[in-house]
């Protein structure tokens, strides 16, 4: 989707209630049987529809459509669903019908604190959706990008919702360094247990030594117990065969 054809309405939002020689005052035209796809024809769609057009203009240098509307909304969400009503009866009343127009620029009059000031969509992006050729969500971005709120405020309440994220963030980091802190100690813990095993291990192999000295000690009398039989049994025989 082509973006660059109405980038931010802030330069349009400062100048656009001064009406020069291009920009003429639009009023209200029932389409009838044979749309024709005015202007005219726009702002009675918008009323049919309850949005409460305060003024629009027709800027005739540039074909682009200047709307004020007050809104109704009490919050961010209904706000969006305005916006959304709004563009498509821009869309599928007006340029699927072949309206000469550019972009639509638009000033919300009435607002809540933090409300958006004012938002654009071009003709273009709303041709590009109606043939398949841009999604819902990349056509909601498109607009979303443009919209402007007064000064040092942002969506909702000038910007508290972003604060709150990263405050949250910083949390969550706090309990990260504890959580390490704690896992460090228990390896700590776990390193002196492995020192233990290892002391129980040395203990095992020298009890291991002595069983092993223990049985070449026995190994040793036992073969010296057999030197000795067998030297009796030597002499025995000796003794035997002198008798003879």
């Amino acid at each position: 989707m082509t973006t660059a054809a109405v980038g931010l309405t802030a330069g349009c939002l400062d100048s656009i209630r001064h009406i020069g020689q291009t920009r003429v005052p639009v009023d209200p035209e029932d389409p009838g049987d044979d749309p024709d796809a005015t202007p005219g024809e726009f702002y009675h769609l918008l009323e049919e529809n309850d949005i409460a057009v305060n003024e629009l203009y027709h800027d005739t240098e540039d074909d682009d459509w200047i709307l004020f509307y007050e809104s109704a909304a009490s919050d961010a969400v209904e706000s969006d669903d305005e916006i959304a009503l709004i563009y498509r009866v821009f869309s599928e009343g007006l340029v699927d019908r072949g309206a000469e127009v550019n972009h639509l620029y638009t000033e919300v009059e009435d607002r809540f604190d933090g409300q958006v000031e004012g938002w654009a969509v071009s003709a273009q992006w709303a041709q590009e959706h109606l043939d398949g050729e841009a999604s819902d969500i990349e056509l909601w971005n498109a607009i979303a990008g443009t919209k402007q709120y007064e000064d040092g405020e942002g969506p909702g309440d000038g910007g508290n919702e972003s604060d709150e994220s990263t405050t949250g963030s910083d949390e969550e980091s706090d309990e990260t360094a504890e959580d390490d802190e704690s896992s460090a100690e228990d390896d700590s813990e776990g390193s002196e247990g492995d020192g233990d095993d290892g002391t129980e291990t040395d203990t095992a192999e020298e009890d291991n030594e002595t069983e092993t000295d223990t049985a070449e000690e026995d190994s040793n009398d036992s073969t010296e117990t057999d030197e000795s039989d067998d030297a009796t049994n030597t002499e025995t025989t000796n003794g035997t065969e002198s008798d003879e």
